[in-house]
């Protein structure tokens, strides 16, 4: 699949990985227990087979043997009743016997059940990933897989790319699932390669494994799969009139039910003793998971995986109530899954995280249980030798291009939806465009020079920077102030936190308030509520406000020392670059930024308040998109739909005729043919494109106070 790379690949990623691991040792009682486990797999198809045998020889047996036999019990006299009785005696072992026998047989010839074909990815189409999967396989000492297929799982996988007839050579694929790659940082995505890896690294335990799977999967078709030779033995009893057609019907359904029985006790027999070996093999694939991202990390991302897995079905009640209300689809499951995960209540996440240490492992588990895996990594203790948090979606060079085609994949191919572009909703990646929710998280360069608290510093007012007139005594003072801010810099980020808490607390509360206010029904925890009455919504406003501002006045010093640090580094920039002619450091290009963030500082506080209505109207769809249709939902929608047009003409973001962009740049939100869904589009990107422009302005000033720091260091 051909992708348009925006930018040059970020190599920086690959400097974080410090060294190779130490390969973890296999014991050979460990490698003997593999060899007995799938010996022991191996004996249950063979059972089967001679289940069946048995049971067509027992058939054969009796339409041979027993005809006579049974005409010849109590003599030939009776009457016809006699007779009648006596070759259903005859009849309904044989036709039920060559049901069972054909039901059990079947399942030998039947074919694989199709599967959703995966997206093959290109090398020469995402560099940057190839490169960091190599690393990994570098240093974990694993073969690289032949090929990287992408799907639309909540999970990763190792496998033969042509199953048994790949066994005997290194052809390996690794796939994985996008929608875990949106929600994970770059160390829990190396953490996860890692494990597959760990796979790879097996040799004889991932062939045996597979062999074992296979057969489980095999039996899991025999006992349970079902097809129209079910459905038509099944409709025949329903629709039989005569009872003595429908005794032999019914004769033939409770066979072939005792039949499967005995095929699911050797699909549970199969996965207790499967599971062992299955159990021990993510053990110690997760041995190199640990020792790539950490034990720190291998464990926050397990107990992410509980929430995604919360999150998801979320996603997947918002696509159903989408899909039965409209008969439309969201276009990018990968970016519904992430936002779902942000917006889960604290309360549900607590819920998740306390549960993960109740689960213990059955016998009947082909995976350990969290818990378990837990404990394992913390024994370990294991720093790690990869450190980037970046998000694991900025290894690709455009990461929605393939989410939406792999959702589009699922839809057509494991739902078997068939799906034209008026049935997709285009959801907005908020990462691609790199404005978060309010604007609260500003953009990395930024957000590092201002130690995370720039959200509580803006607007900015700067006086307009010129060449440093006492060079030695500012850069001396610049100094002074840096090692000073430096040693306060971890007080600021719980203060950094609480805000952006508080702020979450801010939206939860004013959109209760909305639903409340429009007599609608809520679950007070849900929206951080102690009760379920509008005056307790507006004390949750009125606190987090007075929070906010409280947080504000706390770092009002270091907000003044911050400002007196960007402003002397950039008086020292120009100084350095005076007569060098150099556009972005000339003394007219800082005059014109810092004017523009001067004059933006008036407007910001009403671009603020838009972004906060839109982020309340947002959290109104979620909650409408889940429950079905009532008038307080909708009437709750159109009152904040006039709060969002009333902030945006104090704010000058008129609605107008908006340019068509990308389909990435659309939000999941209401069709254009609901009142006024164009228009709050509208406001939407104007005031996403205010922002995305301010703090454009605030970066480029502060790459260039990072240059002068850099320099005089």
């Amino acid at each position: 699949m051909a992708v348009h790379q925006q930018s040059k690949p970020d190599y920086s990623f690959l400097a974080a990985f410090d060294q190779r691991i130490a390969r973890p040792k296999t014991s050979f009682l460990y490698l003997g227990c593999l060899a007995l486990v799938t010996c022991a797999m191996l004996v249950l198809p063979l059972i089967y087979l001679a289940f069946v045998g048995a049971l067509a020889w027992a058939v054969y047996y009796h339409a041979f043997h027993h005809w006579v036999l049974i005409m010849n019990l109590g003599g030939y006299g009776g009457g016809l009743f006699i007779m009648i009785f006596k070759c259903l005696i005859y009849l309904a072992p044989l036709f039920s016997g060559i049901v069972v026998v054909f039901f059990l047989f079947k399942p030998l010839l039947a074919p694989q059940p199709k599967r959703a074909q995966p997206l093959a990815l290109n090398p020469s189409d995402n560099p940057l990933l190839y490169a960091f999967i190599a690393k990994i396989s570098d240093a974990v000492g694993a073969p690289s897989p032949i090929r990287i297929d992408l799907n639309c799982d909540l999970n990763a996988s190792a496998g033969f790319r042509r199953g048994f007839l790949s066994m005997m050579g290194s052809d390996l694929v690794l796939t994985i699932g996008l929608p875990l790659v949106a929600n994970l940082s770059t160390r829990e995505f190396a953490g996860v390669i890692a494990h597959e890896f760990g796979h790879f690294t097996q040799g004889t335990g991932m062939r045996l494994s597979y062999i074992i799977r296979s057969i489980n999967f095999w039996f899991a078709r025999v006992a349970y799969q079902r097809d129209a030779w079910d459905a038509g033995l099944e409709q025949w009893s329903d629709e039989e009139q005569d009872w003595r057609m429908a005794l032999v019907v019914w004769t033939a359904q409770i066979a072939v039910w005792f039949s499967r029985l005995v095929l699911k006790l050797l699909l549970f027999a199969g996965h207790i003793i499967g599971g062992f070996l299955l159990r021990q093999m993510e053990y110690d694939a997760d041995a190199y998971a640990i020792k790539v991202a950490g034990s720190e990390t291998f464990e926050g991302a397990r107990r992410k995986r509980a929430i995604l897995g919360a999150a998801l079905e979320l996603t997947y009640s918002l696509a159903n109530a989408t899909w039965r209300q409209k008969h439309q689809l969201p276009d990018n499951l990968s970016e519904l899954l992430r936002q779902a995960h942000e917006q889960l209540p604290p309360a549900v996440i607590q819920e998740i995280d306390d549960n993960l240490g109740l689960q213990s492992t059955s016998l009947f588990d082909s995976h350990p249980s969290p818990a378990d895996r837990i404990r394992r990594a913390r024994l370990a203790n294991e720093p790690g030798i990869f450190h980037d948090d970046r998000p694991a979606s900025e290894l690709f060079a455009s990461f929605d291009h393939p989410a939406r085609f792999v959702t589009l994949l699922h839809y057509t191919d494991d739902l078997g939806i068939p799906i034209t572009e008026q049935m997709l909703i285009h959801v907005q990646s908020a990462r691609q465009d790199s404005v978060r929710q309010n604007a609260h998280v500003a953009r990395r360069a930024s957000d590092e020079y201002f130690f995370g608290v720039l959200p509580l510093l803006v607007p900015l007012r700067l006086s307009t920077p010129v060449p440093s007139a006492d060079y030695e005594a500012e850069a001396a003072e610049l100094n002074r102030l840096a090692a000073c801010l430096q040693q306060v810099a971890g007080q600021l980020a719980p203060i950094a936190a609480q805000y952006a808490e508080t702020s979450k607390r801010l939206i939860n509360a004013r959109a209760a308030f909305r639903l409340l206010e429009s007599g609608a029904s809520i679950q007070p925890e849900t929206f951080g509520l102690p009760d379920v009455t509008v005056e307790s919504a507006l004390d949750v406003e009125a606190e987090a406000l007075a929070t906010r501002d409280s947080l504000r006045h706390a770092l009002q010093e270091v907000s003044t020392g911050l400002i007196r640090r960007l402003q002397l580094a950039l008086a020292l920039r120009l100084y350095e670059c005076a007569g060098l002619g150099s556009d972005s450091s000339s003394p007219e290009r800082v005059a014109e930024l810092v004017s523009a963030l001067n004059r933006a500082s008036d407007e910001y506080a009403n671009r603020d308040e838009t972004l906060n209505s839109l982020a309340v109207l947002d959290l109104l769809d979620v909650v409408i998109e889940s429950a079905s249709d009532s008038p307080a939902l909708s009437k709750a929608r159109i009152a904040q739909e006039e709060v969002v047009t009333l902030s945006a003409a104090k704010s000058s973001v008129q609605p107008g005729k908006v340019a068509t962009k990308g389909a990435h740049q659309l939000q999941l939100s209401k069709p254009a043919s609901t009142p006024g869904g164009f228009e709050i589009q509208a406001v939407r990107q104007k005031a996403n494109q205010w922002i995305e422009d301010y703090y454009s302005r605030i970066d480029e000033l502060v790459e260039l106070a990072k240059v002068a720091e850099g320099i005089r260091a």
